[in-house]
Formats: structure tokens, sequence, C-alpha cells
């Protein structure tokens, strides 16, 4: 229960005095137990578990210290948080400036009915400075909190839900990255625990019987092996991983606000004020694509990156849907644009074809550099021939990536969005608002000048901040930029040419 004391001032709930020690100490337990299966209790001295106890003693005490110095209040002006006796820290931040309530929950925290939440103005600061974290509240009062700070004064627009999670989105799970990251976390976790308990995981009997038979057996047979059996085992996981960290998402609209809500054991949950949005990114890897997949994140004020401690939160607050099918990508768009066709999915104008000269030729004769380099060193006998000769492969993929490239380059304008296209691995595409856009940059370098080739930059106080028509030619890029935003571009025209 949240506690309230002088001037409006409010505790965080008692119950973080428990819950915030469980993770790490559910860790130090973890370990202790390994320690004593692998060595036995006998072996066990009177240290290892005086230690664990003195832990989980320092973790509760310094819980219930930091609960009983940490204040927080909402005013009709800012957000206020207030913390510490000895190094006393005060942080505010105008409501106004508010961007994003980020709600989020472990799963000792919903078992105890509570939240972290996370009140964000989105500013590019290197240790958060510009954010208020209440670690943590009761869920009434997170949601509470939410519907305050979120309040919107815009008309509304079909409230309810936009898309919610279908299993056929599983589908799509083994073609992202999911899986591999976890083969290789779980390689690493296993390696790491086996140095604090003591264990040398690589001289234990059944990697050395690994080992043994990998020696023993042909080289092409080993190689397919390994190739299959991570191959399943990160399809496997990538499923699980999928299941585990979108299971339950939900994208739907209220009064002026989209609100993302997904996690099976870690709940989590973003608002993000509809005027603050400035367009959508659509993310299609080249595996997804290639079977009709993508995601969708949205370009707003207040989401941008910051070199915070809550990566988790920098990565996913832009999140509107994760892999799922191009119909669902489509209507996802369509909806939280309030365009139908989705801007994202009209015709896009093609770039010229001095574009894919350029782009196949560089991409080309960086992918020769390797085998280059190592063709000469090879020639003095400092390195083996057959690795400059397996990296001649290297050639004809920067050909297909150079090709793959212009394909997806283009650039189309509408009533109300720009809408850009680059990129292979991945293809990225973006609608952005025009009254959006705050400046142009236009950049031609020495190599594109005489084919007429410019990079035009739109500006954007949202997102990553700019996004670019690449290997424009010079009239249409020019035409683009002027058009979309009349008369921001106009004194640095010359409309003889334009």
């Amino acid at each position: 229960m949240t506690t309230t004391t002088e001037k409006g001032w409010q505790q965080l709930d008692k119950r973080t005095i428990f819950v915030a020690p469980l993770t790490p100490l559910l860790s130090v337990v973890g370990v202790v137990g390994l320690i004593v299966i692998v060595r036995g209790w006998d072996k066990v001295g009177f240290w290892e578990p005086a230690i664990t106890v003195g832990i989980a003693v320092a973790l509760f005490v310094g819980n219930a210290w930091k609960w009983s110095t940490t204040r927080y209040r909402i005013t009709d002006t800012h957000v206020e948080l207030h913390s510490g006796v000895v190094t006393r820290k005060h942080r505010s931040v105008a409501r106004d400036r508010v961007r994003a309530v980020d709600m989020s929950a472990d799963i000792f925290h919903r078992v105890f009915g509570l939240s972290v939440v996370t009140i964000g103005t989105g500013r590019h600061v290197t240790e958060s400075e510009d954010e208020v974290k209440l670690e943590s509240v009761s869920t009434r009062e997170a949601e509470s909190l939410r519907l305050l700070l979120m309040r919107s004064d815009a008309p509304i627009v079909r409230d309810g839900s936009i898309t919610r999670f279908d299993t056929k989105w599983l589908r799509y799970a083994p073609l992202t990255v999911l899986g591999f990251v976890a083969v290789v976390v779980i390689i690493g976790g296993i390696t790491q625990l086996g140095r604090t308990i003591g264990v040398k995981v690589w001289e234990t009997g059944p990697v050395q019987r690994i080992f043994d038979w990998y020696l023993t057996e042909p080289l092409a047979l080993t190689i397919t092996v390994t190739a299959v059996v991570v191959l399943l085992l990160s399809m496997l996981l990538s499923v699980v991983l999928y299941a585990v960290i979108y299971w339950g998402f939900e994208l739907t609209r209220h009064g002026g606000t989209l609100r993302v809500q997904y996690g099976l054991i870690n709940k989590r949950s973003v608002s993000i004020e509809e005027r603050r949005l400035r367009g959508v990114r659509i993310d299609e890897p080249l595996l997804l694509r290639s079977v009709g997949g993508a995601k969708v994140k949205a370009v707003a004020t207040g989401l941008g990156k910051r070199n915070s401690k809550d990566e988790k939160f920098e990565a996913e607050a832009d999140l509107l849907l994760p892999p799922a099918p191009r119909a669902d990508v489509a209507e996802v768009a369509a909806e939280v644009l309030k365009a139908r066709p989705a801007p994202t999915d009209i015709q896009l104008r093609r770039h010229p074809r001095a574009a894919a000269r350029r782009l196949i030729m560089w991409i080309t004769l960086a992918s020769a550099v390797p085998a280059t380099v190592l063709g000469t060193l090879s020639a003095f006998d400092l390195t083996p021939d057959w690795i400059w000769q397996l990296l001649l492969v290297l050639i004809p993929l920067g050909f297909l990536n150079g090709l793959g490239e212009y394909r997806g380059l283009g650039h189309a304008l509408t009533d109300e969005h720009i809408v850009v296209r680059w990129g292979v691995t991945p293809r990225t595409t973006v609608a952005i608002q025009r009254t959006g856009i705050v400046g142009w940059k236009i950049r031609q370098t020495i190599f594109q000048r005489r084919p007429r080739l410019v990079t035009v930059t739109a500006t954007v106080a949202a997102g990553s901040g700019s996004y670019s028509a690449r290997y424009a030619g010079q009239d249409e890029g020019l035409e683009f930029a002027a058009a979309a935003v009349p008369g921001l571009l106009a004194p640095f025209l010359d409309h003889e040419q334009v």
C-alpha cells in the first residue's frame, strides 16, 4: 500500500521491501545450491551459508532503508522524486514534458501486485536525468499514474483494441535472432557458472566425449551435425522466447493515447501520446521478409535512445507490433497513422539506375578487400592460400547485397506523409508526418555529382532524428523535399532547375 505523507508526498508500496531483493537473492541461493550439489553437503563449510544469510539480511535492510527515505509526488506542474539521507537526491520532471509512461513487472512484482513505473521525457541524456522511476507501487496506483500523466485533450478516434497476440505469429519466431542469441548466452552462462562453483566445464566427462567424437569423425560430418543441432536448438529457443516476451501482446487506443502491453512472465506496458507520434517504421529483416513478415515501431518524441541503466526500456519502448504477418503490419500501420491504405504500403518512386551502378560497384569492391589483403599476404607466405580463396565468396555476395540495396530504395509523398525506404538486411520503410519535419539536409558526395545523385534527409524531432531518401535523382530528390514542406527549402533552391 502506498503511504501518503505531508504536503502530498507519498511513499512507495511497503511490499517493495520484500519484493526487490528476491531476484538477486534467488541468484545467490541458486549458486549456493549448485555448490552443495556438486561438492556435497559434507564439504560445505561455515562460510557459504553464513555469506548467504549475510547477503539476504543486507539486501532486506538496504531496501527497507531505501523505501523509508524515498518519496514522490505529482503536482499540477511536476513529477518529483526525493530519495536518500546521506546522499540526498531530488529529481523533478515537468508534466508538460512527459512523453511516455512505461509500466513493467517481473514475476515477483506480479505475484505481489506491484509495478515499476518509469516516467520519461525522451531527451538524449546520459544517466536518466530526465526520467523518474518509481520502484515500485501497486498495480492500481501505477495505472492511475498512467491515466493521470498521459491524459490528453485530443479528440477520441476509434477507441479500443487495434491488434492483439495471435498464435500464428509464433511461426515467425525461428526467423529472428532470439534463438541464436539464447544459445550463445546459455553456453556463456554455463561456463561462467562453472567458474563460480569451481567446476571446469570443458574438462567434464560429457564435454570430453563430445570433443573425442569431433576428433575421430570426418570434418564434413562434424560440421553438418553441429550446424543441424545449433539450428534446431536456436529454432526451439526462439519460439519459447518469443512466447515468453510477447505473449498477451495488445495494442490499444484510448483518449488520444496508444498503449502497448505484453509479457508472459515480465509484464510490460508502454503508453505513447498520439500528439507525440510523428510516424511509423517497418523493419523487414531478410529472413522475415522472405516469408512475408515484419515488425512495426513508433516514430515519436520521448522514445529516443538513452544510455541508461534500463536497456530494456531503451530497446523496446517504441514497439508497436512484434514480428508478424505483413497483413497485420499493414493494418497496424493504417490504424496508427489513421490513413488507408497505409502510407508504408503505397507504390514508391524508384531511384535512377545510376544509383544501382554506384551501390553495386562500391559494395562489391569493399567485399573484395579481405580476399585481396589476405591474397597479398599469402603471396609472401604469411598466411595459408585457403583463407583468401575462401574469402572470394564475399565478392558475389557483395554484388547481390548491392543489388538488393538498390532494389530497396524508394520514396513517395502523400497528402500527410513522406515515405522513404532503404536497406536489405533489414529493409526499412518509414512514413513521417509532413508537419513533423523541421529541416532538410541535402548531401552530394564527389562520386554522386557526375551521375546527378543526392541523399535527401528529413530532420525530425522524434525517433532517430533523421530519415533519408538515399541515392535519389538530383531533380527528383529536390522536388520531393520542396513539395513535402512548401517554403522550407525554397531559399536554397535554383527554381529554374527545380
